[in-house]
């Protein structure tokens, strides 16, 4: 369990430093030379819900186990399953991945917590 956890958290933190990479700099996530104005719009939106919602993804589980933790754990990993979407539409291969990872493990720590 604790390893589970463990693996929670630092896949959340991760969630939390690409949602602000894309806020601060969008081109690195969408591997452009300049980014466009509509880039960096869309940059901080994805900021704006991927920070508070990693946060929670880390937070909840050891703050509060059981069906709380299990009920922000399912939204973060729905956001997740939506990342993989879009990383499948781009083929973004590394977007797949680690999105899917994130699903699985925000999905299998909410198990184990609720």
């Amino acid at each position: 369990m604790n390893v589970l956890l463990g693996a929670n958290a630092v896949g959340a933190v991760a969630s939390i430093a690409f949602a602000l990479a894309g806020g601060i700099r969008p081109a690195a996530l969408s591997e452009s030379g300049t980014p466009s104005a509509g880039e960096r719009f869309y940059g901080w939106m994805y900021a704006t819900r991927g920070v508070p919602l990693g946060v929670a993804a880390l937070v909840a589980p050891l703050a509060w186990p059981g069906p709380a933790a299990a009920l922000v754990l399912c939204a973060a990993a729905a956001a997740q399953v939506g990342d993989a979407v879009i990383g499948v539409s781009t083929r973004k291969t590394t977007m797949i991945a680690g999105a899917s990872f994130l699903t699985a493990l925000h999905v299998a720590t909410a198990v184990a917590t609720a």
